[in-house]
């Protein structure tokens, strides 16, 4: 039998670190979390060749005396916890004790630290874990951490370490994190003696540091309670995407941590929002009892544990999922310059919440998807006297046996013109009154300058210029141009619509000819059990068909042409989150196809008649995006085309 050797701490002091202290970064995280737990209220931290050369972070934090300053270093040595129960009700960042020992065992150290009772600071200098210098040091209240050459004495670890720039990233992210997750602490971030940002306070302001104003522009803040959850942050607008999760920060307690569970949440919140294959930005916070999460469950303490995953799950979801909603609105055009600026998400940057209203149901025929109008009926009484005007004007022009006879005719000043009931009109040139007859059915159009200008009232001023490889739709409204991706935004104005049937349970149904058979597993069964009432809101006719199986009799109407295989197929695959949505985003995808099907496609020639229809069916407003996440419209202002041409610069 081989001997069994009990391990010196210089061993398994290295065995430890190389758990604790993958790269800079880790560093870092470890020693900024201590420095919170201290009571820090500002911060500086500094690298430089990534953190490879050094790190040094100070705070001014409560501080640690002489007589605890080398029992700070030794393994599993740590003033946040002292009996076992202490796990049970975690409220700090750090508690297992093996950071800065395990820290020093691959580094040179130098801590200097004065607390309030002191008349002095102290400081102590460790090499690979051994103390090689300590003395008294004249500083204010504070604490300083310096490391320098990490991973010195392990030349196999350093060897593994991505170029400085590569290991600055990384430890760059850390900060933008740490400084999203402790917004009222001051924390200034330097790398190679540049500084990169500093936060003043306030989780707003931290995010405008840490991040470009372009994409704290574009960000939607929330706050939801839920019981004794609260979830609250900011999270992207579907314009704002990324292609990696970088841009993601989840917060539990103060804890910056990474965990699937919320991330699922997050994105299924989006749904169909966001193109295929990009991820949404958002930094989540949530506070919740400390006995309801285990953080002691990874060396690094980046994820936790549940005690209820599925009430987080659902907590999270809803918190971002009516963020978005109460955010969603359209171009509504009638409304203030203002209103309409903010609405064009893809171009300017100060978004204003407004709810998206669908009402009325859309049918499969593109003629029929017309029915309504986009602009609602303007109260503004200067319109309605102007209204009055036209309206007694044309009564008084309503006849024919004294008008000359040809396609036009102007009626210049002073000229009489007998009325109806005799009486002898005149009219002056500032008019300019022209008739006009048709030779079809000889009905008259009166044009003027009045009426010009109610009609273009009637119109709230926006102007069909035309279309453009016959894709896009050109309007003009108020000093700007809109340009409108036809398939995109009808594809929504469907998809909305339909998505309103599912939601107010008004779901025309379709009887299969020949019923479809599911066969299930156990816990398949079990699920179709479970989900048997909001089938049938949604639609289905579903029923049991013996030996764990199911026959489906009809299908919602408008998914008449459902693939049932693939559909069932992909609800088994995400089973453990489907329970915890609405009826209508179990179908959404299905939706968004069908929407896509039916929408005017990319390539179809329009004239200013089906163009005008198409805008004036969507009442509430032109969508911003198609159900995709992909723009529909676009906004250029006379100043930008200025610009272009170089009118201004």
């Amino acid at each position: 039998m081989a001997k069994i050797n009990v391990l010196d701490s210089s061993i398994f002091n290295l065995i430890s670190a190389g758990e604790v202290v993958e790269r800079p970064s880790s560093v870092v995280k470890e020693l900024v979390e201590n420095s919170i737990d201290a009571g820090a209220t500002s911060l500086v931290v500094e690298i430089k060749e990534g953190g490879i050369s050094m790190i040094a972070v100070t705070d001014d934090g409560s501080g640690i005396d002489k007589e605890n300053m080398r029992l700070a270093f030794l393994p599993h040595a740590t003033s946040k916890l002292s009996k076992a129960e202490d796990l049970d009700n975690i409220a700090t960042l750090g508690f297992r004790g093996e950071a800065l020992a395990s820290i020093v065992a691959v580094a040179q150290v130098t801590m200097t630290s004065k607390t309030s009772e002191e008349d002095i600071g102290n400081y102590i200098v460790l090499h690979a874990g051994k103390v090689v210098e300590e003395g008294k040091k004249a500083i204010a209240q504070s604490t300083s951490i310096v490391v320098e050459n990490l991973f010195f004495n392990t030349p196999v670890r350093k060897k593994f370490l991505k170029k400085p720039k590569q290991e600055e990233a990384n430890v760059t992210q850390v900060m933008l994190q740490l400084a999203l997750a402790n917004p009222d602490i001051k924390i200034k971030y330097v790398v190679d003696s540049k500084v990169i940002f500093q936060t003043n306070g306030g989780l707003e302001e931290a995010i405008y540091s840490v991040y470009s104003g372009e994409i704290a522009n574009e960000l939607i803040p929330f706050d939801y309670t839920f019981d004794n959850y609260r979830v609250y942050g900011y999270t992207g607008t579907p314009a704002l995407s990324k292609h990696n999760r970088n841009y993601q920060t989840i917060i539990i307690n103060g804890r910056i941590i990474t965990n699937a569970a919320i991330s699922t949440a997050v994105a299924q919140a989006y749904g169909n929002r966001l193109m295929t294959r990009t991820f949404p930005v958002f930094v989540l916070n949530i506070i919740m009892p400390f006995d309801e999460v285990d953080v002691n469950v990874h060396p690094t303490k980046t994820d936790v544990r549940f005690e209820d995953t599925h009430r987080v799950f659902s907590c999270v979801y809803k918190a971002v999922s009516n963020a978005l909603a109460d955010y969603e609105k359209k171009l509504v055009f009638g409304e203030s310059e203002n209103t309409v600026r903010s609405a064009i998400t893809a171009i300017d940057k100060e978004p204003e919440v407004q709810k998206t209203v669908t009402k009325e149901p859309v049918s499969d025929k593109k003629d029929e998807d017309l029915q309504s109008k986009l602009f609602a009926e303007n109260k503004n009484t200067d319109y309605e006297k102007l209204i009055e005007k036209q309206k007694k004007l044309v009564e008084e022009l309503k006849y024919e046996k004294d008008l000359p006879k040809g396609k036009f005719a102007t009626v210049q000043d002073g000229a009489k013109v007998s009325a109806p009931n005799g009486e002898k009109k005149s009219f002056d040139s500032a008019k300019d009154i022209k008739y006009d007859f048709s030779n079809k059915n000889e009905n008259r159009q009166v044009q003027s300058s009045l009426l010009d200008m109610i009609d273009t009232q009637l119109e709230n001023k926006y102007r069909v210029v035309g279309q453009i490889f016959d894709t896009y739709l050109i309007l003009e409204y108020a000093g700007a141009v809109y340009f409108i991706d036809q398939h995109a935004c009808h594809e929504r104005f469907i998809y909305d619509n339909l998505l309103e049937q599912v939601n107010s349970r008004q779901v025309d149904t379709q009887y299969m000819l020949i019923p479809y058979i599911v066969e299930c597993n156990n816990n398949q069964y079990e699920f179709m059990l479970q989900m048997q009432d909001n089938f049938k809101e949604l639609g289905f006719d579903i029923e049991e068909f013996g030996d764990m199986s199911f026959k489906i009799n009809c299908v919602p109407y408008v998914l008449r042409d459902i693939n049932l295989g693939v559909f069932f197929a992909n609800l088994f695959e995400e089973r453990q989150t489907v329970q915890t949505l609405k009826n209508s985003d179990i179908i959404k995808d299905k939706l968004a196809q069908k929407a896509c099907k039916s929408a005017i496609k990319a390539g179809e020639k329009l004239s200013d008649k089906q163009i005008r229809d198409l805008l004036d069916a969507m009442k509430d407003g032109i969508p911003l995006q198609c159900p995709h996440g992909r723009p529909a419209v676009i906004k250029y202002s006379r100043k930008d085309f200025d610009k272009l041409f170089k009118r201004i610069v």
